[in-house]
């Protein structure tokens, strides 16, 4: 009998413990003035845009679905335009010891009114990761580029947003 009380309280005192640190961490990001990502208030003159990018591009794909997550409506007529104006991979490669890629992507884009006139100038944002290998290892080298230029222009397309 006294073997499980033991048991019982080792538990007890473990659960106890074990709530009382979620709460002190979820307290600490609260403090630091973390909070989950809601839906942005977004202005009446944006929720309603047509997005002209070259097709079937990542950008395109990733650019759409972030608009989409904000909960605008996508290519109504005489709505704003978001127009990609240019899209400029880049690739360098660096040999040593280790040989590193960077790899990156610019974009510049504008928003213009149902006309095609501009409402903004045109504004470019840019994009780079880099990653290392050796050679002489197992060569994951276009599985890892093809990675981080997903995540390139998945980034490109949250700037714009």
């Amino acid at each position: 009998m006294n073997k499980t009380m033991t048991v019982q309280a080792r538990t007890f005192v473990t659960s106890n413990v074990r709530a009382t640190l979620v709460f002190a961490l979820a307290l600490l990001l609260g403090a630091c003035g973390f909070h989950l990502r809601g839906n942005a208030d977004i202005p009446e003159i944006y929720k309603h845009l047509q997005v002209q990018s070259p097709q079937n591009t990542p950008l395109d794909k990733w650019l759409r679905a972030e608009l989409t997550g904000l909960r605008v409506q996508l290519d109504e007529p005489n709505s704003t335009i978001l127009h990609v104006l240019n899209i400029r991979p880049t690739r360098q490669e660096l040999t040593g010891s280790l040989t590193e890629i960077q790899v990156g992507v610019e974009v510049d884009f504008r928003l213009e009114n149902a006309k095609g006139e501009p409402l903004t100038a045109v504004r470019t944002i840019s994009s780079r990761r880099s990653f290392q290998y050796n050679q002489n290892t197992v060569g994951i080298q276009s599985q890892q580029e093809e990675l981080l230029q997903a995540d390139l222009y998945q980034s490109a397309a949250q700037q714009i947003v």
